[in-house]
């Protein structure tokens, strides 16, 4: 039986808001039960472990910790929008934040103890390249400062060399453009990234519809490690919003970046994350050769963006937003667009969730696809090795124990 360390019952307990005896009534155990249990002196149960991680809004891996998590914090990148985050909205974020941080120490803890921990070099590329600072304050404000001069598109160039050495032969744009589909394209920059040695997850909830999150709430978020870098994909949001948001992250792994922001979208490396990754996915080169002339007629518009958004796997909002910048068309023609695609895009979830309901894939299979291949494999690996258990192996895939060699049975 792997050990839990009684001081990370106390903390999550405490950090739920609750009392000793609010949380033996919630848990359903006896209040003295609890206290023997938090001081060390009872082992808890897995049953109770995981009342306790569905009461305290934890995932279950965080009492297997060996210490007390650092406690979640809104740093460097969250795509989302913050005018309709909820308090409700907030809590679920937090714990899914905690789920990423905490498969992530026990991945890398467990790649130290194979000795497979070698420093990845293209996380915070850009950051010792540049001569930023680590402290995010310091790198928006240096970020704004050389991005307003004649700089800008060495800058671009550099962020776009950067995303090109972690995807390396792999993927480039012509490979992406090739794909049949915006799956295949989206699988093409998710296997790729899973090769430089990034953890790629699809995660939308905490493993219940009740608690999934919208795009327009959650989209991405990376955490920024040289040994495992962990990357969480919303996998509501649209398959090319994904692939977009892929790039975004990759760009906040160069600059060596952890973290979800203060939720303010204009801030500088967000903005040039959201550049660089349009940029990469439709070269101003590519609209230019394009001949696309100046268009204000919204249908000629819609045209234009579809034709284009299909040859190319894309998003009709991220194409419409690129063709904005490139001055093809107003802001106000943009914003029309904008509300245009959001709303086809809401019809379209709604069809496939009402799919869904009629039938779908096996739970294996759509775990796999959430979870990805670079993960199964090296869980799989590391049993193999024995410096994983079946049960830590459990806890990182979000899997009873018994399910662990089926889902990995692929």
């Amino acid at each position: 039986m792997i050990s839990v360390n009684p001081n990370i019952l106390v903390w999550a307990r405490e950090t739920a808001g609750l009392t000793l005896p609010e949380a033996a009534a919630k848990i359903n155990v006896v209040e003295n039960n609890l206290e023997k249990i938090e001081k060390g002196e009872k082992k808890p149960s897995h049953a109770i472990l995981l009342k306790m991680a569905d009461k305290y809004r934890r995932p279950l891996l965080t009492f297997y910790l060996e210490n007390i998590p650092i406690k979640s914090n809104y740093g460097a990148d969250f795509r989302g929008l913050s005018e309709q985050i909820t308090p409700e909205d907030k809590a679920l974020i937090d714990a899914l934040l905690r789920y990423a941080q905490a498969s992530q120490q026990m991945i890398r803890a467990t790649l130290e103890l194979e000795e497979e921990s070698t420093p990845l070099s293209f996380v915070g590329w850009l950051r010792r390249k540049w001569g930023l600072s680590e402290k995010t304050d310091s790198m928006e404000n240096e970020l704004k400062r050389i991005t307003q001069s004649q700089q800008r598109n060495t800058l671009v160039a550099d962020a776009l060399h950067g995303i090109n050495m972690v995807l390396g032969d792999r993927c480039n744009l012509n490979k992406y453009y090739e794909q049949s589909n915006p799956l295949s394209a989206f699988k093409l920059l998710r296997s790729s990234c899973e090769h430089s040695g990034i953890f790629v997850i699809l995660k939308g909830n905490l493993g219940s519809s009740h608690s999934n999150l919208s795009p327009e709430i959650f989209r991405a978020f990376v955490i920024a490690d040289n040994i495992a870098p962990f990357m969480v994909i919303n996998n509501h949001d649209s398959i090319p919003a994904q692939s977009f948001s892929v790039l975004h992250e990759i760009i906040h792994l160069l600059l060596d970046q952890t973290g979800i922001s203060d939720l303010q979208k204009a801030n500088p490396i967000e903005k040039f994350c959201n550049h660089v990754a349009g940029e990469w996915l439709l070269p101003s080169k590519l609209i230019r050769d394009g001949q696309v002339s100046r268009q204000e007629e919204i249908s000629a518009l819609k045209e234009i963006i579809s034709e284009i958004s299909e040859q190319r796997n894309l998003s009709k909002t991220m194409v419409a937003m690129r063709l904005y910048q490139e001055r093809i068309m107003s802001h106000e023609s943009f914003s029309q667009l904008q509300k245009h695609y959001k709303q086809e895009w809401e019809k379209s979830r709604q069809r496939k969730q009402a799919r869904k309901k009629t039938g779908g894939p096996s739970f294996y299979r759509v775990k796999r696809s959430q979870l990805g291949d670079g993960l199964l494999q090296f869980v799989k690996r590391m049993i193999q090795s024995e410096n994983l258990t079946v049960s830590k192996a459990a806890i990182i895939l979000s899997v009873k124990s018994g399910q662990v060699y089926k889902l990995l049975d692929t």
